[in-house]
C-alpha cells in the first residue's frame, strides 16, 4: 500500500532527474548552442562535483536533517535546477543549474534506497530493493521519450517549468509520505522489543 505511493513518487522524481541524460543535452546543443566540448565540460563538472561533495553532503543530511526534510530539499533543488532553464541559459545559469541538480541528486537518490531499506523487513529486503530498482529502470527507459516528446510538441520552456512544478509537488509529497511510510515500521519494531 504505502510503499507503492513512495515508489510512484520515486519514479516521477527519476523521470525529472533523468532528463539529465537525454533532453538536457539536446537543450544544451540546440537551444543554448553549446559546442560538444562545452557540453562535455559541464557534464564532467557534474561528475566531479558529485565525487567532491557527496560524502560531505550526505553526512550533513544524516546529522542535521530528517529523512523527510532531506528528500524535500533534494527533490526541490532538482526541480529548481530545471525550471530556471526556462528563463535563462547563459553559461553562468547553466553551471548554477547543474550545481543545484548535483546537490539535489545527492540529497535524494541515496536516501531513496535508505528509506526503502528502512521500510522493508529482514525477510523481504531484496523484494523491496528490487521494486525500487524496477521503478528507477522504468523511469530511465521512458524518460527520453516523454522528455523529447514534450520538448518537440510544446517546447523546452514547458518541459523545464513542468519538470520544476512536478519536482516541487513530489518534494511536498515525499515530505508527508516518508513519516507516514516509516511510522508503521517504527511501531512494529517497538512492539517486537
Amino acid at each position: 500500500g504505502k510503499f507503492f505511493f513512495f515508489l510512484l513518487f520515486g519514479k516521477l522524481f527519476s523521470i525529472c532527474f533523468f532528463q539529465l541524460f537525454s533532453t538536457l543535452t539536446i537543450f544544451y546543443k540546440d537551444t543554448a548552442h553549446m559546442s560538444q566540448q562545452n557540453i562535455g565540460y559541464i557534464l564532467g563538472y557534474s561528475g566531479f562535483l558529485i565525487v567532491l561533495l557527496e560524502m560531505g553532503l550526505v553526512q550533513i543530511a544524516e546529522k542535521y536533517f530528517t529523512l523527510a526534510f532531506t528528500m524535500l530539499i533534494g527533490t526541490f533543488l532538482c526541480g529548481v535546477s530545471y525550471a530556471m532553464l526556462a528563463f535563462d541559459y547563459s553559461m553562468v545559469t547553466l553551471v548554477l543549474s547543474m550545481t543545484l541538480l548535483c546537490v539535489g541528486e545527492i540529497w535524494t537518490l541515496p536516501f531513496m534506497s535508505t528509506i526503502t531499506a528502512l521500510r522493508s523487513g529482514e525477510n523481504n529486503k531484496g523484494a523491496y530493493m528490487g521494486l525500487n530498482g524496477m521503478s528507477f529502470s522504468i523511469a530511465f527507459i521512458i524518460t527520453p521519450y516523454i522528455g523529447t516528446l514534450i520538448a518537440e510538441k510544446l517546447g523546452f520552456n514547458v518541459l523545464w517549468i513542468g519538470t520544476g512544478v512536478l519536482a516541487a509537488a513530489i518534494a511536498i509529497g515525499m515530505y508527508f509520505i516518508i513519516p507516514w511510510l516509516l511510522k508503521d515500521k517504527n511501531k512494529a519494531e517497538g512492539e517486537m522489543m
